[in-house]
């Protein structure tokens, strides 16, 4: 399956694609980042995808890259704070569904292989 819609209006800007081999959940870069600096903004430990994000590792220099920790993952977002993030109105009102859409996926991907290719 083919999920596009946290990037529909955005094309041809950053996207950020996680991969389990059969299904793909594609997302505007803008929406993934806001995610990930209000995760900063909490006292979560900077390790796995966090870490990844904070020292611009990862997905930034190899794309496709292998999500290592899918239950940290998943842990992490569980996190999610609205209110940590400081964009516009009309991004906060995306990320909450959006943030609960990516943790049914990597639970439902958590015995396999996730991959985020950043474009």
């Amino acid at each position: 399956m083919l999920n596009r819609k946290y990037y529909e209006g955005f094309e041809g800007e950053p996207e950020l694609v996680l991969d389990n081999g059969e299904n793909k959940l594609i997302i505007w870069n803008g929406y993934f980042e806001a995610i990930l600096e209000s995760l900063l903004e909490t006292n979560l430990e900077k390790e796995g995808i966090i870490k990844e994000y904070f020292y611009h590792e990862g997905w930034y220099d190899d794309s496709p890259w292998a999500l290592k920790d899918i239950q940290l993952t998943i842990k992490q977002l569980k996190n999610f704070d609205l209110s940590k993030v400081y964009q516009s109105d009309n991004i906060k009102n995306v990320l909450p569904d959006l943030v609960q859409e990516i943790i049914q996926f990597l639970e439902h991907a958590k015995n396999e292989n996730v991959v985020i290719t950043y474009d």
